[in-house]
């Protein structure tokens, strides 16, 4: 079979409204033929191409027309594909335990890669670097709360703003979170003794 006839019989094994990354079809020939064929599925609207190396089959909505991946789902295709690590931005975190009111405007994410933006379909996608250790604990309360202070930074991690969050997140989880910076143990410290530290 040729490579065009594989990678269309690939595709109908794959489900609709899903990312599908490029590495999907590289088993159907070699990575150009495979390209070719994508695209030529893309001019006739079988596939959308959602980013560079990111594709997905149209699924209809009986309510908007057709349904494609949400940004997260795309960003985290990419991430698969360049080994990055994610977590949810900061500023998403911290505006979800009530510790900002920004709407953040796009899809964000913290990245163990390089910061960049990347078009998304109509839209975009922001990946900003932080440190690993950081990303790595974000599975954790302690560990997000950690995220939104580092989009906060230390000028707006006031004792007030600290002190909401210990509303959300126990004192003592986040003094043992690990590598928490040591401005933050010590306003921590002082909050709970009912002092405020620089």
């Amino acid at each position: 079979m040729s490579v065009a006839t594989n990678v269309e019989t690939r595709i109908k094994r794959l489900p609709k409204g899903r990312a599908l990354p490029l590495r999907s079809f590289l088993g159907c020939g070699s990575e150009v033929a495979v390209r070719t064929a994508l695209s030529r599925l893309v001019k006739s609207g079988q596939l959308v191409n959602l980013a560079r190396g990111v594709y997905a089959r149209p699924k209809p909505n009986r309510y908007f027309g057709t349904s494609f991946p949400g940004p997260e789902e795309v960003a985290r295709v990419i991430a698969q594909a360049t080994g990055e690590r994610l977590a949810p931005h900061g500023a998403e975190i911290a505006r979800r335990l009530g510790l900002s009111t920004q709407v953040p405007m796009q899809a964000a994410f913290y990245t163990s890669g390089r910061t960049r933006r990347l078009k998304v379909g109509n839209g975009s996608v922001y990946f900003e670097h932080a440190p690993a250790r950081l990303i790595m604990q974000s599975d954790s309360p302690a560990g997000r709360a950690l995220l939104a202070l580092h989009h906060l930074g230390r000028e707006q991690a006031t004792p007030e703003v600290l002190s909401d969050l210990t509303h959300r997140v126990p004192v003592q989880e986040l003094l043992h979170a690990k590598h928490a910076p040591t401005w933050l143990r010590e306003r921590l410290v002082a909050l709970e003794s009912g002092h405020h530290a620089p």
